[in-house]
């Protein structure tokens, strides 16, 4: 049985999907949104205080970790390596961060500190370390690009290699069913690296719409965040990320769904026509 935390998510709904098309056992975890009917079984936890997290792992073989921001995720992501371990799971498969290893940001340091407990905690184990979801573009920023045709971030214009998250779990799906990538960390991203301003210059094309791209201060962003962010530690997270990825500090390119999957990761091109109505109002 895989048991697949974090079922609900962009990246979780789709390695159950990837699950399936294997025709490989799923248990979709979920704490309010159940998952989609892709999961062969679902459960309900509660990663903050455990309830339910033993039940959910009963028969695990493998386990696929990821939660969404939290106050506390070490201690959430910790509890499940445990509850995996007393299972007897044989294999986890990490959702991290691009340059976790670096811990030279918020959300570096709490992804390398999970998996840190990971790596003690007995069990096989891969890190996937995948940089932005091109599906921010809808579900973060398609708002604001569909209503006033701007994508607002605080930092300059540069160039990151975004990920379709169906890449990332195409990834997951093998590190699940296969023990070809356990004790490694791999760096997943896109064909190569796009500017923001060649993102929106895109929308624009496919769309026919005006969509540009604009640099906002910290403050700004801070504001129009905080009401949906779970800390304003969150939120300045961001910001301290796509600066240390703006200084041209984390790594620009990688091979690794060709590796693992076969296949080359789908380029923004291509996720922006597939997508193309979701920026049209």
């Amino acid at each position: 049985m895989h048991v697949i935390f974090g079922s609900s998510g962009v990246v979780g709904s789709a390695v159950l999907a990837e699950l399936h098309r294997k025709g490989l056992p799923t248990r979709g975890v979920y704490r309010s949104r159940k998952p989609s009917p892709h999961a062969s079984e679902v459960a309900r936890v509660d990663l903050e205080t455990g309830e339910g997290l033993d039940a959910s792992l009963a028969g695990a073989t493998t386990v696929f970790l990821a939660t969404g921001d939290m106050i506390d995720q070490v201690a959430a992501e910790l509890r499940v390596a445990s509850a995996a371990r007393r299972a007897g799971a044989l294999r986890i498969v990490k959702l991290s961060i691009m340059s976790a290893e670096s811990e030279a940001f918020f959300y570096a340091r709490v992804h390398r500190a999970i998996e840190r407990g990971v790596e003690a905690s007995g069990i096989a184990y891969t890190l996937l370390r995948p940089g932005g979801f091109m599906q921010n573009f809808i579900h973060y920023y398609g708002h604001a690009i569909r209503t006033e045709g701007v994508l607002r971030l605080p930092c300059d214009d540069f160039e990151e290699n975004v990920i379709d998250a169906r890449d990332i779990a195409q990834v997951a799906a093998e590190c699940l069913a296969s023990n070809r990538f356990e004790g490694q960390a791999l760096t997943l991203c896109g064909p190569q690296p796009i500017s923001y301003s060649a993102m929106v210059a895109e929308i624009s094309a496919l769309t026919g719409r005006k969509v540009t791209f604009e640099s906002i201060s910290p403050d700004a962003f801070r504001e129009a965040m905080l009401p949906y962010a779970v800390s304003r530690e969150h939120v300045d997270g961001i910001t301290a990320m796509l600066r240390f990825h703006q200084e041209g500090r984390g790594p620009k390119t990688s091979d690794a769904v060709l590796e693992v999957t076969g296949k080359p990761p789908r380029s923004f091109e291509a996720f922006a026509r597939e997508h193309a109505s979701s920026w049209v109002p």
